[in-house]
């Protein structure tokens, strides 16, 4: 049985669906930043429960204006050293410097604990990754944090499409959230992404910031330097399908996870993760620690070749701060009062492996690949010794 890393599944109404809105587009002359962007961005506003939403052309243009909102030039951004280097890169173009923090094993968010020992005078903003669709179990903590400190909260949840945490959506937690919609994500339009926020000066900001800076499209006036940071009427024709499918994709996502729950429980190779009954994982991987001395590749390199089972990216394998770019350009980083390492992350890139999960996923390839699973473990262990 072969068990690729993905599909996404259209079926015949989604394709006449977008197919009839393309057709529309085209008749309408109107490729770009129209009716289909802004009917995306009130649905998906709705979706989320925050009075704004903007729609831009990815997640890592939505965390870079989020933080231009608030102008984080000269100042500190605390960053998860177990994210996609996006989240990194986001407060370097910005004009900040990057403060590292370790992750916690139990969620791979960041741990709050070392918040506390890296937070400078000039830190400005935490941007917290909602990683794999988990909200943090620590997440009450890290607002206080934040609200001690003067620190805005910015969510990345790039992974985190309807991941909610006491009935509040991934994305109206902090002051402003940021959205992915690459192909991989649970909701995609191929690319793009979208801010959300309740706050009306983001929102304001974010608008201007999008189109060269210019607070009026039709004008060739710019107040801010901007960038070309639209969302296609094409993008948001797809991201209107998606809506239409939301719960069913969120429904089919929960289903997959929890039959690897239940086949993985007494499972003694490996460790899954559990989560407060508060917190509703979007499930954008499913995710399980490695026991013992086995190794991710040897495991990876089985499934693959003799079970013919792909496992999907980690997230993440190599945390950011390891990332060579930051040796040729020290100075994007902050000098930390305290640093001892990053413990909590070198487990958490090095032990876990993420299983297949989409819609669409059946119970018997859930089965096959547990089956794969538990055969390659034993097999990965004999090859050890």
């Amino acid at each position: 049985m072969k068990i690729p890393i993905l599909r996404i599944p259209y079926d015949k109404k989604d394709i006449n669906y977008i197919q009839d809105k393309i057709k529309n587009m085209l008749n309408s002359g109107q490729l770009a930043m129209g009716r289909n962007v802004e009917e995306f961005e009130k649905i998906f506003s709705n979706f989320i429960g925050v009075k704004y939403a903007v729609g831009v052309n990815s997640g890592t243009s939505a965390l870079e204006i989020i933080l231009r909102s608030f102008d984080i030039r000269g100042s500190s951004v605390i960053v998860p050293t177990n994210t996609f280097m996006a989240t990194a890169t986001s407060v370097v173009h910005a004009g900040g410097k990057i403060i590292f923090c370790d992750a916690s094993k139990s969620d791979l968010c960041i741990d709050p604990d070392d918040i506390s020992e890296k937070i400078q005078k000039n830190t400005k903003a935490l941007i917290l990754v909602h990683i794999g669709g988990i909200i943090s179990e620590n997440f009450y903590a890290i607002r206080e944090i934040c609200e001690d400190n003067n620190i805005f909260l910015v969510e990345d949840a790039a992974h985190a499409h309807g991941s909610s945490l006491d009935g509040k959506m991934a994305g109206s937690l902090g002051i402003a959230g940021a959205f992915s919609f690459y192909p991989t994500k649970v909701l995609t339009c191929g690319e793009g992404g979208m801010i959300t926020t309740d706050d009306i000066s983001i929102y304001e900001r974010a608008l201007v910031l999008r189109d060269h800076g210019k607070p009026d499209h039709t004008k060739n006036i710019h107040t801010e330097f901007g960038y070309n940071w639209r969302m296609s009427e094409l993008h948001g024709i797809l991201g209107l399908q998606q809506m239409k499918k939301a719960e069913w994709i969120l429904n089919e996502r929960r289903r997959c996870a929890s039959r690897y729950d239940k086949l993985l429980k007494n499972f003694t190779g490996c460790q899954t993760l559990s989560f407060s009954k508060d917190m509703q994982s979007s499930y954008y991987k499913y995710i399980v620690y490695l026991s013992g001395s086995v190794k991710r590749d040897t495991i990876k390199t089985i499934m693959r070749d003799k079970y013919d089972v792909e496992l999907t990216g980690e997230v993440y394998a190599d945390p950011c701060h390891s990332q060579p770019v930051f040796e040729r350009y020290p100075d994007s980083l902050m000098k930390n009062k305290k640093s001892e390492g990053y413990p909590g992350a070198d487990y958490v890139c090095e032990r876990h492996i993420c299983l297949p999960l989409y819609p669409g996923l059946t119970d018997r390839e859930i089965e096959y690949t547990v089956d794969s699973l538990k055969k390659a473990i034993s097999e990965g262990y004999h090859g050890d010794s």
